[in-house]
């Protein structure tokens, strides 16, 4: 029995350089034998992860399955009619679009799911509609949703690009946050006063339209200026 004298590990027979870092053999008490069993097997076996994904994914369905299909059968045997089964099921379908699904991709879509976690809040929000009633889902809650998803989406679509400069993300990002903040104290004043008031939103736009200006100036200056960049240690 051998051992490599630069990482330890266990060498066999057959080994004329050593597996693990490729440092020559040399072992005068134990002559290199070619057909000698190596102590590892041959081809290593590669783990696939997309099979892994769609294993665990397989099962995760599954398992959510069999309380899904518990809670719709208990409800309709007690009541005759879906009524408290659908929020715990709204829930569990909640949790499949947002772990489960995902690992069905090749390769991770942020944008995409984020686009699933919409979907997801919107269905979860027509339960609780069905179940409490009211007038808040189609004027308030199902808006601020839809406002907020394309906020999310547009900000990690601006950050992700590789053809944007810093300075561009950053201002994109901050008209982004501007927009967003006005339109949702417009949501909030009509559902709750049935009117538009702008006010603190207004202070929160102007803020960010100032840093975004800012940041249009100091990335002129950055690319203009030599000695600036020298400043700022770049």
């Amino acid at each position: 029995m051998s051992y490599c004298v630069n990482c330890g590990v266990e060498l066999g027979a057959s080994e004329k350089r050593c597996p693990l870092c490729g440092v020559e053999v040399i072992n005068p008490a134990a002559r290199f034998d070619p057909e000698a069993e190596t102590p590892y097997p041959v081809k290593a076996e590669k783990v696939r992860h997309r099979e892994v994904r769609m294993a665990a994914a397989n099962v995760f369905s599954l398992l959510l399955a069999i309380p899904v299909i518990s809670l719709l059968v208990v409800d309709l045997v007690k009541d005759g009619r879906l009524t408290w089964s659908l929020l715990p099921v709204a829930s569990i379908v909640f949790f499949f679009l947002a772990v489960v699904v995902p690992c069905m991709f090749r390769k991770p879509r942020v944008w995409l799911f984020m686009l699933f976690a919409v979907a997801e809040t919107v269905l979860f929000l027509f339960v609780l509609k069905v179940l409490l009633g009211g007038k808040w889902l189609w004027l308030f809650a199902l808006p601020i949703t839809l406002l907020s998803g394309a906020a999310l989406i547009g900000i990690w679509l601006i950050i992700s690009s590789k053809k944007a400069s810093l300075p561009l993300k950053m201002i994109v990002v901050l008209l982004i946050l501007m927009v967003f903040i006005i339109v949702l104290q417009m949501l909030i004043e009509i559902h709750l006063h049935g009117r538009i008031r702008l006010d603190w939103s207004l202070y929160a736009a102007v803020s960010c339209g100032l840093l975004s200006l800012v940041v249009l100036i100091v990335g002129h200056l950055y690319r203009k200026n030599e000695s600036f960049r020298k400043k700022l240690f770049f």
